[in-house]
């Protein structure tokens, strides 16, 4: 009985952790273009990244500088597809082109966004994230570069862990989209012809 009895101890672990999964959200631009600065169609391709970056988990750096993962706290998506579906609804509500769109429609575009993800992280050390990614925009017909931009920021975290973390991220990739959007109004793109 006595031996019954502690291998059922032995067999009774407790549950692992449950998943935490998170958004990141788009913030609704502070204005919009009074008329779209890109006539025609928009895509918004996803970022390039690689590494850690690539996956779902929230990705930290330790207090020695190494790269890690959480395990059981993860993006919805992937940083990089999560930038893109941000990218493209919000210059869709900024009315930055006549019609903003993601591949995955395929319509032939007459610009193309392009980027890539270099960093996504939170330094819980240095109570951060950082985030930094470059982006452009070309013709989707002759391949005209048309804005090339680096978008940095260090956003403080406020709290503790993962979900303090994820809501610092929002506020960066806010600043974020909001920079871009600013830098997008000064550009001057060639004159194209429409597509029939």
């Amino acid at each position: 009985m006595a031996l019954t009895a502690s291998l059922l101890t032995a067999c009774a672990q407790p549950a692992p952790p449950r998943d935490n999964f998170y958004r990141l959200t788009m913030t609704a631009p502070a204005q919009s273009f009074p008329k779209p600065v890109l006539p025609g169609i928009l895509e918004v391709n996803r970022l390039d990244t690689d590494g850690a970056l690539t996956e779902r988990a929230l990705a930290y750096q330790e207090a020695d500088g190494a790269l890690a993962r959480y395990a059981y706290d993860l993006w919805s998506d992937a940083p990089a597809t999560a930038i893109q579906q941000n990218l493209a609804e919000y210059l869709r509500a900024a009315h930055a082109a006549d019609e903003v769109v993601t591949p995955d429609l395929r319509v032939p575009p007459d610009w193309a966004l392009r980027g890539r993800l270099s960093r996504f992280e939170y330094l819980p050390a240095q109570s951060k994230v950082a985030v930094k990614l470059q982006l452009s925009v070309v013709s989707a017909r002759d391949g005209t570069l048309v804005l090339l931009r680096s978008y940095g920021t260090d956003t403080p975290v406020q709290g503790v862990g993962p979900e303090a973390a994820v809501a610092a991220f929002n506020r960066a990739m806010a600043d974020v989209l909001t920079r871009f959007a600013a830098d997008l109004s000064q550009v001057q793109p060639p004159i194209q012809n429409r597509r029939p």
